[in-house]
């Protein structure tokens, strides 16, 4: 019978191309017929005799009549409606390894001994090298008839493997024709490679095979890698390659095919890479970036058009790989362009933009396809302002980036948004602890007066920028409350604030009181922990009470472990003194509030 969904003839209880139970949609069929005769004879007898005997149904042959315009599969035959048991899993696995494995390795076997076979004939001169070609081109096509007459057969999986080996055959032909007897100009042989990959990507789609068209587009990418691509100008080689990008994602957006589309991208920067490490010059600059861009459209603009165009919701893995791909394209960019910050730099922001009105323009709240379009905006713009500003001023944008994303996620109550920039957020919080690694190298240079003003902004803006965001969520001003996210907002910007404060203690001990380094650190977590410890008190907030809690404790063991051991006799004093008061206002906070901390958590 027929599949419905894929329009296959097969001949068993399941469809040999999509796995599609046809016998559910017979036994359905049948039992149709066989409620609407129940149906008409059942309305010969009315129920009640003073009512009015109900209409008779329709004649089976009016229904189907009326039900032309439906497709139904045929009668399910007798042997099948009793039933039919799945094959078990271990007979299933053994199948699979029978059929496909053992298919695509004998496959790969096969055009691998051509190979050699082709290699051997050439060294032993049995024919001429014209005849040589003509043979291996011949063999192809035979291969080819043979696999559609296997798949006018139904031989499910033959026919692929058939056609793979035939592809191959060509490809090998018209390598050998170009490199070993150099009977074709390289631009020829790559044009005759394309011809092939033509009819391959023809059959794959009539067949509806995307193993055939995966093999196809694998044996036309490895094309450059056995010729000898200097051989050819960068034009020849970007357009081919350009040809097999557009080529290949046309065919897997025409037939749905995910996995030729994720395998025709990689393969494509592999090429490029390979192709750019090996035989670039600086001469083919204006064509290399030209693909590049078109490299940033195919795969980071389209997957956003064909989901617009098909109103659909899109494909969340595509979208990932537009991100991906749109980061390469930043990199390869600005390699090409010696990492020069400037041109670099204005790449990155035209990427920004195009993604960034590209959203706005769709926009709509909670959908897909506006959220990873804005979200593929903001991280060109991380890399943007990477490309263009200092180590000292890049937290300060990054920082605006982070609450405008917020704005902008709340205002949708987009959680794909929000995800976002939490990653950002987290960008922002670690790319401070640079001063942890130089601390931890060397504090020759590690002083307070150097750069003050910048350092200072950039850890005000990462510290404001978190602490606005979570006061933002707690309180609804955008649209909404996400309590874990504006707690792990609110816990990284006072994690950041304790960072930030004991960093530039350390940095104005070493530059002009070194004697006072230890006691004022133990001075400075005390201090912190009473600011923690009011503020857990006024608002009843548990958690900054045992942080405070904690980083007393860590006081105590840091005065009593080292402060006292290392540290001179007048600031070992000053540490001891500091810190015993401090525990005996935090013990008279508890006391005095005590009925306070009963009650419910305040909102912040």
């Amino acid at each position: 019978m027929r599949c419905p969904k894929c329009n296959v003839e097969s001949e068993t209880r399941f469809c040999s191309q999509c796995g599609l139970d046809l016998g559910v949609y017979q036994e359905l069929s049948a039992l149709r017929v066989d409620l609407e005769a129940l149906r008409l004879e059942l309305s010969k007898f009315p129920a009640d005799p003073s009512r009015r005997p109900a209409a008779p149904l329709a004649e089976p042959s009016k229904i189907g009549e009326r039900d032309a315009g439906i497709v139904r599969p045929p009668p399910l035959p007798a042997s099948h409606r009793q039933g039919h048991r799945p094959a078990p899993s271990g007979i299933s696995a053994e199948l699979a390894v029978g059929q496909k494995w053992f298919l695509g390795i004998g496959v790969l076997v096969l055009i691998i001994g051509i190979g050699f076979f082709l290699k051997y004939a050439f060294e032993q001169e049995w024919l001429g090298p014209s005849v040589q070609i003509a043979a291996g081109f011949l063999c192809g096509v035979v291969l080819l008839f043979i696999c559609s007459i296997c798949h006018r057969r139904e031989f499910r999986g033959l026919d692929v493997g058939i056609g793979a080996f035939g592809l191959g055959t060509l490809y090998l032909s018209s390598y050998a024709a170009s490199q070993v007897h150099h009977l074709l100009p390289v631009g020829l042989a790559l044009a005759l490679i394309l011809i092939v990959t033509l009819v391959g990507a023809c059959l794959s789609s009539v067949w509806m095979a995307q193993s055939l068209a995966v093999l196809t587009f694998l044996g036309a990418y490895l094309a450059p890698f056995l010729f000898a691509s200097e051989q050819f100008n960068s034009w020849v080689f970007l357009g081919y390659l350009a040809i097999l990008a557009l080529g290949g994602q046309f065919l897997a957006y025409a037939n749905g095919w995910r996995v030729l589309y994720l395998i025709g991208a990689a393969l494509t920067w592999l090429a490029l890479v390979d192709w750019t490490q090996t035989f670039y010059r600086h001469s083919w600059f204006m064509e290399t970036f030209v693909f590049t861009q078109v490299l940033f459209v195919a795969f980071s603009l389209m997957p956003f058009v064909r989901s617009i165009l098909e109103q659909e919701s899109g494909w969340g893995l595509g979208f990932v790989l537009a991100v991906i791909n749109g980061l390469l394209c930043c990199w390869y960019s600005a390699s090409l362009l010696d990492y020069q910050k400037m041109p670099g730099s204005l790449v990155s922001l035209s990427y920004a933009i195009v993604c960034l009105a590209g959203g706005l323009l769709v926009w709509q709240p909670k959908r897909l396809i506006s959220s990873w379009l804005i979200a593929q905006g903001m991280t060109f713009l991380l890399v943007f302002w990477a490309q263009i500003l200092s180590d000292d001023w890049l937290p300060v944008f990054w920082s605006a980036e982070v609450v405008v994303l917020y704005w902008i996620a709340a205002k949708s109550d987009d959680r794909l948004l929000l995800v976002g920039t939490t990653i950002i957020g987290f960008l922002v919080f670690f790319e401070g602890f640079a001063d942890l690694i130089h601390l931890g190298s060397s504090r020759h240079d590690f002083f307070f007066t150097p750069d003050f003003l910048p350092r200072w902004v950039a850890g005000i803006s990462v510290i404001a920028s978190l602490l606005l965001v979570s006061w933002l969520d707690q309180t609804g001003r955008v649209h909404g409350i996400h309590p874990k996210f504006s707690r792990l907002f609110e816990a990284l910007g006072i994690l950041r604030l304790f960072v930030f404060a004991n960093m530039e203690l350390l940095r104005f001990a070493t530059q002009f009181m070194r004697a006072i380094e230890a006691a004022a650190l133990s001075v400075l977590w005390s201090l912190f922990a009473v600011a923690l410890m009011i503020v857990g008190v006024w608002f009843r907030r548990k958690a900054y009470r045992f942080a405070a809690i904690v980083l007393l404790f860590a006081t105590v063991l840091k005065v009593f472990a080292y402060d006292t051991a290392e540290v001179s006799t007048p600031y070992r004093i000053l540490s001891c003194l500091v810190l015993g008061a401090i525990l005996v206002i935090v013990s008279f906070l508890y006391y005095r509030f005590g009925a306070r901390l009963g009650g419910e958590p305040k909102a912040k």
